[in-house]
C-alpha cells in the first residue's frame, strides 16, 4: 500500500513538472523585453547627441553678430584722447579798464619822432664802478628825443613784461603784454586818453609753440594778433577802440606771422591751408591724427585790406615771417627740410636748425617768386638777413661750417663780402631810408665790432673804433640818425660804469656818437624807432 502511495506521489510531481513545462513557453517573450529596451535607449543616446549639438551650433553662430564692435571700441579711443579735445579760444574781452597818469609832456609828444626803451631794474647808478644794480620787479618805459636833451617817463610795468611792448607807428598807442597777476594778457595804453585795457585775456604770445608778435598797421588804425582756436591758429584784427574784432585769415589751418605792407594794403602772412585745409578731428581733409606732428610753417598767402579776398603768392615751405621789401614785394625763406609725404602727416620730420635755407622773394603783381641765394652746401644757412627799401639789394649771413658776411642783388649775383667774422646768428643790418648805405654791427649782445658802415658794393666807408661794441643798428624813418645798443668798456665819456648795454645815437657819417641812458641805473633794451607823423 505504502509503495502505491509511493507511486502515486511520483505520478504527481512528474504531472506537476510537465505543467509548468507547458507553461513556461511565455518567458520568451519577456525575455526580448530587455533588448527591446536596450535598444530603444540606444536609438535616443544615438539621436540625442545631433539634437544637443544643433542646439548648441545656433548659440555659437550668434557670437559672430559681435564682430562690429570693433569700430564702436576705435570711435571711442578717438574721441578719449586729450590732443582730440578743443584748445580754449582766445576772444576780445575790452576789460580792466584804468586810468593812467601822463604828463602833458608825454601826450604832447604824439607824431613826434622818439627812439623807446626800457628799463629794468630802474635804480641810480652805483657810487662804485663795476658795482651791480640790485634788480626790482620793475621796468620803466621811455622816450628819448635822438638828440638826448628829452626824456620822457611813459608807464611803470612788471620786469616780467621784458620786450614785450609793441609802440604804433604814430606813437599814439603802446600794446604791452602782463604775464603776471590777476588778469595776465595783451593790454593796450592809449596815450591820448590816458587809459588802459585788456584786449586779450591770454597765458602768453606764443600760440600752439609759434612765437608771434602782435602787429600793427601802417596808420596805426589795427592791431592784428594770432589766437588760438579750437584746432589751430588764426589771424583776428582790430581797432584801437576795440571794435571792428574779426577774424581776418578765416580758416581751419595755422595761420601764422601777419605783416602789414608799408602802404597797409595788404596783409602778408604764413598758411599751411595749402597741405591742411583743416586741423579739426574728421573734418573733410583733415590733417588731425592722435600721432600728427603740428606744421613747422607754411606756404605766403597775401590778404587785400579793402577786399580781404586771400591769394596764394609762393607755395614753398617757410618758417619764419616774411618781410616787405617794398609796397610790392615780399622776401622769405624757405627751408630745405625733409617732409613727410604721408597723407595724415604733412610736416617736416627734419630739424629745421640742421638743414639749409634760401632766401627768395616774389612780387604782388604777378610772376614766379624768385630765389636769390645759391648755396653751395644742403646745410648752408642764409640768416637774419635785411633788405634794401628799394628791393635792390640784400645782405646776410651766409653760415655752413664758417661764417662770412654776403651781399647780393634782387637777380642773386653776388656783389661781395665781408672779411669781419660775426658769431653764427649775431649778425644785424640796417639799409639807410634812400638805400644807398648799409649799417652793419652785432646781434644778441655779442657785439664785437664798432660800427661798419658800408655803400652798396660793400666797401667799407667808416670801420670806428669797437668802443662801443654796436649792436642791432636801425636807422632814424628820417635817415638823419642810426640808433644801436653798445657796451662801453671804460668808465670814461659819459659811458655806462655797470658793464651794462646802454643806448646809443649817432650820426649818419657814423661820427658824433652819443650815450643816451647812461645816467640810468638798470639794465636798457631797446625797443626801436617811433616814427610819428609823416
Amino acid at each position: 500500500m505504502r509503495f502505491i502511495r509511493s507511486l502515486f506521489f511520483a505520478a504527481w510531481l512528474i504531472l506537476a513538472f510537465g505543467a509548468c513545462a507547458l507553461a513556461a513557453p511565455p518567458l520568451p517573450t519577456a525575455t526580448p523585453v530587455p533588448p527591446t529596451l536596450t535598444s530603444t535607449l540606444s536609438d535616443t543616446a544615438t539621436f540625442s547627441p545631433p539634437t544637443a549639438t544643433a542646439s548648441i551650433v545656433p548659440s555659437a553662430t550668434v557670437s559672430p553678430t559681435l564682430t562690429p564692435l570693433p569700430s564702436a571700441t576705435a570711435t571711442i579711443t578717438l574721441t578719449s584722447l586729450p590732443t582730440a579735445t578743443p584748445w580754449p579760444t582766445v576772444g576780445f574781452v575790452g576789460d580792466q579798464l584804468a586810468r593812467v597818469d601822463l604828463p602833458k609832456t608825454v601826450t604832447d609828444a604824439i607824431g613826434k619822432t622818439w627812439l623807446a626803451f626800457i628799463n629794468v631794474s630802474d635804480a641810480l647808478p652805483p657810487g662804485t664802478p663795476g658795482t651791480a644794480v640790485a634788480a626790482s620787479n620793475k621796468e620803466t618805459v621811455y622816450l628819448v628825443s635822438p638828440d638826448g636833451n628829452t626824456r620822457l617817463k611813459v608807464i611803470d610795468l612788471p620786469s616780467s613784461t621784458d620786450r614785450r611792448v609793441y609802440w604804433s607807428p604814430n606813437g599814439a598807442y603802446m600794446a604791452y603784454f602782463l604775464a603776471e597777476g590777476s588778469a595776465p594778457g595783451l593790454y593796450l595804453l592809449d596815450l591820448q586818453n590816458r587809459a588802459t585795457s585788456r584786449l586779450f585775456a591770454m597765458p602768453d604770445l606764443v600760440p600752439r609753440g609759434f612765437q608771434i608778435e602782435p602787429g600793427w598797421s601802417p596808420d596805426s588804425k589795427q592791431l592784428t594778433v594770432a589766437l588760438t582756436t579750437a584746432y589751430s591758429v588764426n589771424l583776428f584784427s582790430l581797432s584801437t577802440d576795440g571794435t571792428g574784432f574779426r577774424n581776418v585769415s578765416e580758416s581751419e589751418s595755422f595761420d601764422l606771422w601777419p605783416v602789414w605792407s608799408p602802404d597797409g594794403a595788404y596783409l602778408a602772412f604764413i598758411s599751411d591751408r595749402a597741405k591742411c585745409p583743416s586741423w579739426t578731428p574728421n573734418a573733410a581733409g583733415s590733417c588731425y591724427a592722435p600721432n600728427a606732428l603740428l606744421p613747422t610753417g607754411g606756404s605766403l598767402y597775401l590778404m587785400d585790406a579793402t577786399t580781404h579776398q586771400i591769394r596764394l603768392l609762393a607755395d614753398r615751405l617757410i618758417s619764419s615771417p616774411p618781410r616787405w621789401i617794398s609796397p610790392t614785394r615780399i622776401g622769405f625763406t624757405v627751408s630745405d627740410v625733409v617732409s613727410d609725404t604721408s597723407a595724415t602727416n604733412a610736416q617736416s620730420t627734419a630739424d629745421p636748425s640742421k638743414s639749409g635755407s634760401q632766401l627768395w622773394w616774389v612780387d604782388l603783381r604777378g610772376g614766379d617768386a624768385h630765389q636769390v641765394t645759391g648755396l653751395n652746401s644742403a646745410t648752408a644757412q642764409a640768416l637774419r638777413e635785411s633788405w634794401s627799401p628799394d628791393g635792390h639789394f640784400v645782405i646776410y649771413q651766409e653760415a655752413d661750417a664758417s661764417t662770412r658776411l654776403v651781399l647780393r642783388d634782387e637777380s642773386g649775383t653776388e656783389i661781395g663780402h665781408a672779411t669781419q667774422n660775426f658769431p653764427r646768428y649775431s649778425f644785424a643790418a640796417a639799409w639807410s631810408p634812400d638805400s644807398k648805405r648799409v649799417v652793419i654791427g652785432g646781434h644778441n649782445g655779442q657785439c664785437p665790432y664798432g660800427m661798419l658802415v658800408a655803400d652798396t658794393t660793400l666797401k667799407l666807408l667808416l670801420n670806428a673804433s669797437p668802443n662801443p661794441g654796436m649792436c642791432d643798428p636801425i636807422w632814424s624813418p628820417d635817415g638823419k640818425y642810426i640808433a644801436f645798443s653798445g657796451i662801453t668798456a671804460s668808465s670814461g665819456s659819459g659811458g655806462a660804469r655797470d658793464g651794462r648795454f646802454d643806448l646809443y645815437v649817432a650820426e649818419t657819417s657814423g661820427y658824433g656818437v652819443r650815450n643816451l641812458t647812461g645816467k640810468l641805473g638798470g639794465q636798457i633794451r631797446f625797443s626801436g624807432w617811433i616814427k610819428g607823423s609823416s
